[in-house]
């Protein structure tokens, strides 16, 4: 951790004087400074999750991912159940978010939830996302994001993953191993692969985004102020621009690549778009514009932008109203 913290130190150094490759390196490669993937620093095997990977031979691409099915009532016998507690903070803010599911309270709902870490995490940053899940009853599969984790993929903004993504889940589908509905839930750089994802894979049936990202332009900004509110103040928003830009052209990637917004306004198929009121990185008023009948904001209040993929008791009750809502609807059937 010492040495993250001075290889980030030392290159922000080159970055505040004017190396803009280097500074679009460092976006590029959030695998080198970034700590959120420890967020739940246990092992998958431990807590009944899967290694694996998925590849498209044609296109040598390959997406490593986390795979649980839901939990048994039966292997809880003598036990209290699932319980989570995640400590998380950011810009000042700091939460204590914990919940407790009994076995009588599980498998009350069907499906499977595809979870998709932010940037600079992994998929083992999702498996507290996971245990929720599977306690509802539903079949959990976490990949990782090109450029972070375990993936040997070039990193492109989160903008790119929803096309071997699809392949993954059609596979996963003939193998019997994919549940309808399939539910996609986004964590900040994590909402854009969602969104793409239920625009363009015919078996997706829903979306929960979890503080998304802003159009990448903005979201560097608000992000690098959140991360480094310091140096942020010695930066110039041209220099920040130029390196954003940078990064993006070396990727191939463009600002509209990476504009949830625009892309959710394509989208006629149920959304619940989860931000908090003290969140800087993703701000409620940037999404407050998406009014269409089949997106539902919903607002947990006082939760800094790393706490989001966990849910309280009360925030669990605004998910599974929606997902009952999901039911009644008969959405789960696309």
């Amino acid at each position: 951790m010492l040495l993250k913290k001075l290889f980030t130190l030392f290159l922000c150094g080159y970055i505040l004087s004017g190396c803009t490759s280097l500074g679009s390196y460092v976006i590029a490669n959030p695998n080198i400074y970034l700590s959120e993937a420890k967020l739940l620093d246990v092992s998958p095997e431990s807590k009944g999750f899967k290694q694996k990977t998925f590849c498209l031979s044609s296109e040598d691409i390959c997406i490593p991912y986390l795979t649980a099915e839901p939990y048994n009532p039966d292997d809880f016998k003598g036990k209290k159940g699932v319980y989570y507690n995640l400590h998380a903070g950011g810009n000042g803010i700091v939460n204590e978010i914990s919940h407790h599911m009994a076995p009588d309270s599980f498998n009350r709902f069907k499906g499977t939830a595809v979870l998709l870490h932010g940037y600079g995490a992994s998929k083992e940053a999702m498996m507290i996302t996971a245990f929720y899940f599977r306690a509802l009853g539903m079949t959990t599969v976490l990949p990782d994001l090109y450029g972070h984790g375990d993936s040997g993929e070039t990193f492109k903004f989160a903008a790119r993953e929803h096309v071997p993504l699809a392949k993954l889940l059609s596979s996963l589908r003939l193998k019997s191993e994919l549940q309808q509905p399939v539910i996609l839930v986004g964590h900040s750089m994590g909402g854009l692969p969602s969104v793409n994802l239920l625009r363009e894979y015919s078996e997706a049936s829903a979306a929960i985004l979890l503080a998304p990202m802003l159009r990448f332009d903005q979201a560097a900004k608000r992000y690098f102020s959140y991360k480094f509110p310091d140096m942020s103040k010695l930066i110039s928003e041209q220099r920040l621009g130029d390196i954003v830009n940078k990064a993006m052209a070396d990727a191939g990637v463009t600002l509209a690549d990476t504009d949830i917004i625009e892309k959710a306004k394509q989208v006629d198929k149920p959304m619940l778009i989860i931000h908090s009121d003290v969140d800087s990185v993703s701000p409620a008023s940037y999404f407050s514009q998406l009014t269409s009948e089949h997106i539902q904001l919903a607002e947990f209040r006082g939760r800094s932008h790393p706490s989001l993929i966990a849910f309280s008791k009360k925030n669990a009750e605004v998910v599974e109203k929606w997902l009952s809502g999901l039911q009644n609807n008969k959405v789960s059937q696309p």
